[in-house]
């Protein structure tokens, strides 16, 4: 490795490491997250050339490499363990106003229904929410066209509003958040 690619190899784990190891955290059990990381730069380390350039596109490369080894992981384990609930839960307060006793019931109203979407629906609407990934970004790390994870965003975003509209409605921030696309 030249002395330039490792430079370059050391600015984008400095810049991106954090919010990977999130990413990670977010998909796996925590004892393998700082694994997926690792692996993740192994791979951008071995594949220099082809991490871009412009920092969040390169954020969104690695997020996407992290997803392919989590998703080789859990067929390997072949587990269904949903350790998005976990991350999820662990980071809910961030953001959150209110009372502990309200927070805990809007968290927990929120992950039973993003419990009820399909694996793709939710991944698309936490790409947005959670990792605070533009559509573009998104697309990149799921290996589609911008265009189709629009649409996939756009579906999934009415079907949660459909389950919350069913269900007991959810007025919190959170939810908000993730069907309107904000970063919290």
């Amino acid at each position: 490795m030249r002395e330039d690619q490792r430079d370059r190899l050391s600015e984008l784990y400095e810049e991106h490491a954090s919010r990977v190891y999130a990413y990670a955290r977010r998909h796996a059990a925590p004892e393998s997250a700082e694994d997926l990381v690792a692996d993740a730069f192994i791979v951008a380390m071995r594949r220099i050339e082809a991490v871009p350039v412009e920092p969040d596109e390169a954020r969104a490369w690695l997020i996407g490499t992290v997803r392919k080894l989590a998703a080789n992981g859990r067929r390997r384990s072949q587990t269904s363990s949903q350790w998005w609930q976990g991350a999820v839960r662990d980071a809910w307060h961030l953001g959150s106003e209110g009372s502990a006793e309200d927070v805990v019931a809007e968290r927990d109203s929120c992950l039973r229904l993003l419990g009820e979407l399909t694996e793709v629906d939710r991944e698309a609407l936490l790409l947005i929410a959670w990792e605070g990934l533009s559509a573009r970004q998104a697309a990149v790390v799921l290996g589609i066209t911008p265009n189709a994870f629009s649409v996939r965003v756009h579906r999934a975003r009415s079907r949660l509003e459909d389950l919350a509209q069913t269900s007991s409605p959810i007025t919190g921030t959170h939810l908000m958040t993730i069907t309107e696309g904000h970063h919290p």
